[in-house]
């Protein structure tokens, strides 16, 4: 892979294959700054550009562009599987109380969703709280 721009401590890149991904673009970020002498690594899942700050006396020009095609490459392969979703962590519902008031509180929570707009749909959480006291 060939860099768009070559600065001293600084080069950029771009990949079409980070474009739509913000996965992938997190993952490259994270391996790019497991390199020492690498200060600053930035990759956009809208136009699939790669940016890479890092200092000249710790690590080369050639090192990182081993490390991107690597890290690059993982993308690929993780891409092809496709997203992984984590289970959301849901508290346990309370055994103290009866089966009538497990029904209500999903019940809230559906009425939340729908009446909320989407910003104050995080806030789901405690306004279910609020309403249910």
């Amino acid at each position: 892979m060939a860099p768009l721009s070559v600065l001293p401590g600084r080069l950029r890149f771009e990949s079409n294959s980070l474009i739509g991904s913000k996965e992938g673009c997190l993952l490259l970020e994270e391996s790019l700054f497991s390199v020492q002498g690498v200060s600053e690594a930035s990759a956009s899942h809208r136009t699939g550009r790669i940016l890479v700050r890092f200092d000249e006396n710790l690590v080369s020009r050639s090192e990182i562009e081993g490390h991107l095609a690597a890290a690059l490459q993982a993308v690929a392969v993780q891409k092809e599987r496709g997203p992984e979703l984590s289970p959301v962590r849901r508290a346990a519902p309370s055994r103290a109380g009866s089966s009538s008031s497990g029904v209500g509180h999903f019940v809230m929570e559906m009425a939340l969703h729908a009446f909320l707009p989407a910003p104050l749909d995080l806030l789901l959480p405690t306004a279910a709280t609020v309403f249910r006291r």
